[in-house]
């Protein structure tokens, strides 16, 4: 798709639409008396309102991944980036499509915009159907989520087919990267200027453990950045989440550290699980957790709650009959699991 039908799919109503101007974004140079936004005085360290730009974060992100941070947007979580991304393409007379079972926020926004939600299934080893997929598409396709590593299910997606639908769809791709920091290699990141109509999410939420303090990042076009910028909250970065961030982003050793120690204890789990009789199957995963058939998922559920253990049930998606995602803990957490689960294959 060419850079200049992005601009045609977009909601008309926002191309023309200014975005809100703070009192931080107003001015440029140095700043020493700050009068302009009503805040209190008394410097505590949080007084101030945060950077509406995230400039500092923005460049740390950048430096880090090696891509230009002009095209870098932050988003209090990955699920604000997914409903903005929505909102900006999406309208009643526009169609969503996602390959469940996948992260459940792709349907949600799509019903808050007033999008028809085209749902078609990923194959049953959790591949992608490409030709039943694409038979789906329309004049009203507008997105196309796909979500590599997949969750609940674990894989990666082949990049050749990845490089494929975004290359052939009609509207905008988002790769949604979440888990991607357990497998880099096999991020579209370096790539992304080959695909005007691509958008690739990231998070700090889970190989950097910083879930608590809500920071997703998407990395696209200018163009496209330049819409998230008009639609955003003006400071939905705080000052805590900023701070804790870079922190975070200056000890990629230690993030890399706990990545590799959260792949040791999947692995562990992969050996361990398979010897027990209330296990049917485990499917592959290149994450930190594992989607496990049992042959009762309910029992096995009920039974690790009764034990104060507690896993996702995902029993309900498409192709997942029977199944639990299991998150790969700490080493005495997964201790405890496999105690749990052992108890119940003598006990049942």
């Amino acid at each position: 798709m060419a850079p200049q039908d992005i601009k045609n799919l977009v909601r008309p109503n926002l191309l023309s639409l200014k975005a809100y101007s703070s009192a931080r974004a107003e001015f440029k140079g140095r700043a020493e008396v700050l009068l302009d936004a009503n805040e209190s005085p008394w410097p505590t360290g949080r007084n101030r309102y945060p950077d509406p730009s995230s400039t500092e974060l923005r460049h740390a992100l950048g430096k880090l991944k090696n891509f230009n941070p002009d095209q870098i947007v932050f988003g209090n979580g990955s699920d604000e980036l997914v409903d903005q991304i929505t909102r900006i393409f999406c309208s009643e007379n526009d169609a969503v499509h996602a390959l469940p079972p996948t992260f459940g926020m792709y349907k949600v926004a799509a019903g808050i915009a007033g999008a028809e939600f085209r749902a078609i299934n990923l194959s049953p080893d959790f591949t992608i159907p490409v030709e039943e997929l694409k038979a789906t598409w329309d004049d009203k396709s507008k997105i196309l989520w796909l979500c590599s590593p997949n969750n609940p299910s674990g894989n990666a997606m082949d990049p050749a087919v990845l490089e494929d639908l975004i290359g052939s769809f009609p509207g905008i791709v988002v790769l949604d990267e979440a888990y991607i920091d357990f497998v880099p290699e096999l991020s579209f990141l370096n790539r992304l200027d080959e695909f005007p109509n691509l958008i690739i999410t990231q998070t700090l939420s889970k190989g950097w453990g910083m879930a608590g303090i809500r920071c997703g990042a998407a990395f696209a076009s200018p163009f496209i950045i330049r819409m998230l910028n008009t639609i955003k909250m003006p400071y939905n970065i705080n000052v805590l989440t900023t701070g804790v961030a870079l922190e975070a982003l200056d000890n990629k050793d230690q993030m890399q550290a706990k990545v590799d120690t959260m792949t040791s204890e999947r692995k562990r789990l992969e050996t361990e699980l398979p010897k027990l009789d209330c296990v049917d199957y485990i499917f592959p995963s290149v994450t930190n957790f594992l989607l496990v058939r049992f042959k009762d998922s309910a029992a096995v559920y009920q039974y690790l709650l009764d034990n104060a253990i507690v896993v996702r049930n995902q029993a309900f998606q498409p192709n997942a009959a029977n199944c639990l995602r299991i998150t790969a803990g700490l080493v005495e957490e997964n201790d405890r699991l496999l105690v749990a689960l052992r108890n119940f294959t003598t006990s049942h």
